[in-house]
């Protein structure tokens, strides 16, 4: 684990160190905490996310990948 966070909240000082939260984060846009604005340390880790397209904008996850299989028991 790295010693330096890649990205903290403003508002409540949390810090998230892994990739994968970094890149969620950045697709959510807010602190998950508190909703407060974010400081990316390490912008050179993650590519910015595509925009939402407009066909997509109104999409659940299950319209475009299905229900999760475990459900269907």
């Amino acid at each position: 684990m790295r010693s330096n966070p890649r990205v903290r909240c403003r508002d409540c000082d949390f810090a998230w160190y892994g990739a994968t939260a970094a890149h969620g984060l950045r697709l959510v846009g807010s602190c998950t905490r508190c909703d407060g604005e974010l400081d990316f340390l390490a912008q050179d880790e993650v590519p910015p996310a595509a925009p939402v397209t407009e066909r997509l904008a109104g999409l659940s996850p299950a319209a475009v990948l299905g229900t999760p299989t475990s459900w269907a028991r």
